[in-house]
């Protein structure tokens, strides 16, 4: 139980925090490496961000997770990845574009 300055009640509280920031963390990491299974699924790469935010956002005082840290990380250089290919192969995906009408 608590005792009577409710330090204990504190505690837990910030326990329950540390293992919910800790938990954004780790399925920020998983979905932030299962993104680049997918070349073009940008939206696990911003789901990723989102989840480490969330986690970097609720966490007490003290070390932020390095998962989040990492999984921002890969966030990024996917949403990165996706852009330059984009970028750099929009006339061959013209192509394909247009192959793909005449079979349809």
């Amino acid at each position: 139980m608590s005792g009577p300055d409710g330090q204990t009640a504190d505690s837990e509280g910030a326990a329950r925090r540390r293992g919910r920031s800790e938990g954004f963390a780790t399925a920020a990491l998983a979905v932030g490496a299962v993104a680049f299974l997918n070349l073009l699924g940008v939206e696990k790469g911003i789901l990723a961000i989102v989840l480490a935010v969330l986690s970097l956002r609720n966490v007490p005082a003290g070390p932020k997770p390095r998962r989040a840290q990492i999984a921002i990380a890969l966030g990024v250089v996917q949403l990165s990845t996706v852009l330059l290919v984009l970028l750099l192969f929009h006339d061959k995906l013209r192509q394909l574009i247009e192959l793909l009408r005449t079979l349809g």
